[in-house]
């Protein structure tokens, strides 16, 4: 079964708009136009869709997804170099749960603050609370 982009992005929830980029960007090679140039999507192309979306999703940039689309057709000599363009980005996905993970200790201790300045019924938060020395 084809499907239009309008009916691509109801599936997927990915807007229109969101999927022509993607397409003008490169990013699907391999969709399919009729004469009047409407694109066509197959359903291998909408789990294509949803590849990308979450490439996307933890901002694996455009440029790399290209490449990695791109050197499917080339065949399995192109796999190490697949893997190395995924390898990379799971380690950035590492090192922004890591960093998260910091942020999310520190707002932690902020909120505890919070409830013991609610407790105390003194803002230990405000800076005009504090004695400089």
């Amino acid at each position: 079964m084809a499907y239009t982009i309008i009916e691509v992005e109801r599936k997927t929830g990915i807007s229109s708009h969101t999927l022509r980029f993607w397409v003008k960007k490169g990013l699907f090679p391999f969709i399919d136009r009729d004469k009047n140039g409407v694109k066509y999507f197959s359903e291998k192309d909408i789990k294509w869709v949803e590849w990308v979306a979450c490439l996307r999703s933890i901002n694996m940039s455009l440029e790399d997804i290209k490449e990695y689309v791109y050197l499917f057709p080339q065949g399995i000599d192109t796999a190490p170099r697949r893997k190395e363009i995924l390898q990379k980005q799971l380690n950035k996905v590492k090192n922004d749960i890591k960093n998260l993970m910091k942020m999310e200790e520190k707002l932690q201790q902020k909120i505890e603050l919070y409830d013991k300045s609610i407790d105390s019924k003194i803002d230990l938060l405000n800076p005009e609370n504090h004695q400089l020395t």
